[in-house]
């Protein structure tokens, strides 16, 4: 039951950047270790897809990568299932909301989980994995296909910047 304590103390807490951060970078060096991808990255790009563990994404379903269902009944080898939340798509122009299937999973740890899995060993993120000990130009290859907004890798690397996330890289 941690996700709900987590989720209770991000709302309520002034310091919620901080005590994300202090949840996700272990969970972000055991994915690296698993990976070999950069935990700061990692870190960087919870923050931005989950608002620092505040969604009702991240909060509900332990999503924090908004990562989608295969289908809306397959989920995929880690997470536990699918659910249906509203979303915009703007892949066909222009942009329209949608019903969308996202994975649900059992722990913070396995969405991170899920996430290493899925940038080693698709296609999509192939290109990124020969720069993997550069987190700028990894994050700026994986953006390339996880997300349509030309300033994704430009965000991630602010985050990882101000709060100096790349620490958790050594």
């Amino acid at each position: 039951m941690i996700h709900i304590g987590l989720a209770a103390l991000l709302l309520v807490s002034p310091g919620y950047q901080e005590s994300y951060v202090g949840v996700a970078s272990p969970i972000a060096r055991a994915l690296h270790t698993a990976y070999d991808i950069p935990a700061s990255v990692a870190v960087a790009q919870s923050v931005l897809e989950s608002n620092w563990g505040r969604s009702k994404l991240s909060a509900d379903e332990r999503n924090y990568f908004g990562f989608k269902c295969v289908t809306p009944t397959s989920p995929g080898p880690i997470a536990v299932g699918c659910a249906r939340y509203p979303a915009t798509e703007c892949v066909p122009a222009p942009c329209h909301p949608v019903d969308a299937y996202f994975r649900s999973y059992a722990s913070i740890d396995d969405s991170f989980r899920d996430y290493g899995r899925l940038l080693t060993t698709s296609s999509n993120y192939a290109p990124a994995l020969p720069v993997r000990h550069d987190p700028d130009a990894f994050i700026r290859a994986v953006a390339r296909k996880y997300a349509t907004d030309p300033e994704y890798a430009n965000k991630v690397i602010r985050l990882m910047n101000l709060y100096d996330l790349r620490r958790f890289d050594s």
